[in-house]
């Protein structure tokens, strides 16, 4: 039914064990766009759905890939045309950051010592928008090991003139007492509130609960997953090697570009859907 480009960029993002899930996204948008020009006749909404499946397998715990693709194979099979959807969906990603920067100034403390992990757009967003209003003393950036990930988000932000340390993944959850809060991504929200990201999470976010220190997640809306609790998450060998699974009882406040989020009250907006599109 696919071609061998799509069939390849398929298989490109299953073997993909290092790009954010934001980049992800893109790349899955424009592998479902590709696939209905490349074959004009597949945009009944069967096939499109078909094609937005195959896509969502290869990377099974990204809501974002999901939602992205699923949504693209609506508006398409709606009758829309596929380039104006793929610039729609693309332009929504891309100036997603900036509004969530925007949003954290609404509940970013003042001289903030902040502790985060691994590399996130939303994060980097979060922090820039923080320090341009002078909100920012220092960053720690644990480093985020196999890949290192934390090495280049605190390269980002010492360009952008913020103060950064880098700190080991052992220490990182130690150093909770000193901050005054810990900041994370999310590759994805799950109904029940539990936050899925880089391993490493979980004990920072415990060490931020135990010292009684705000644990904000900044992420897109996108990255809602109302298919999944923690107990249905497809896990999986991605889990044991690279993420971990935080309850929503250690979060704070999830920051999208579409405002704040306590996790009760992802719970509610969440656990009744069985759609893919996020809340607006």
């Amino acid at each position: 039914m696919l071609g061998p480009v799509v069939e390849d960029a398929i298989e490109g993002i299953a073997g993909d064990r290092t790009s954010s899930a934001s980049r992800l996204a893109r790349v899955a948008l424009e592998t479902i766009a590709l696939a209905t020009l490349e074959r004009p006749g597949q945009r009944d909404p069967a096939t499109l759905a078909e094609i937005a499946r195959r896509i969502s397998e290869a990377q099974p715990a990204m809501a974002i890939v999901h939602n992205v693709v699923h949504m693209f194979a609506g508006l398409v099979a709606e009758g829309h045309e596929p380039m104006a959807v793929l610039r729609q969906l693309l332009e929504e990603l891309e100036t997603a950051r900036e509004r969530i920067g925007k949003t954290f100034l609404k509940i970013a403390p003042d001289r903030a010592t902040v502790l985060t992990l691994s590399y996130s757009e939303s994060v980097r967003a979060c922090l820039l928008a923080a320090h341009n209003r002078g909100r920012i003393v220092r960053v720690l950036v644990m480093e985020a090991g196999p890949v290192f990930e934390g090495r280049a988000m605190a390269a980002a932000l010492g360009r952008e003139g913020i103060p950064v340390e880098v700190i080991s993944d052992e220490v990182g959850p130690t150093r909770a007492a000193e901050a005054t809060y810990v900041l994370v991504g999310a590759d994805s929200i799950l109904r029940d509130g539990s936050l899925v990201n880089k391993r490493g999470t979980l004990p920072l976010a415990q060490s931020a609960k135990a010292q009684e220190k705000p644990v904000y997640v900044a992420c897109e809306s996108l990255k809602f997953d109302a298919r999944f609790d923690a107990v249905s998450w497809p896990a999986g060998a991605r889990m044991q090697d690279l993420f971990d699974l935080t309850p929503g009882a250690l979060i704070t406040t999830v920051v999208t570009e579409r405002g704040t989020y306590a996790p009760d009250i992802l719970r509610t907006i969440l656990a009744p859907a069985r759609n893919a599109r996020p809340p607006r």
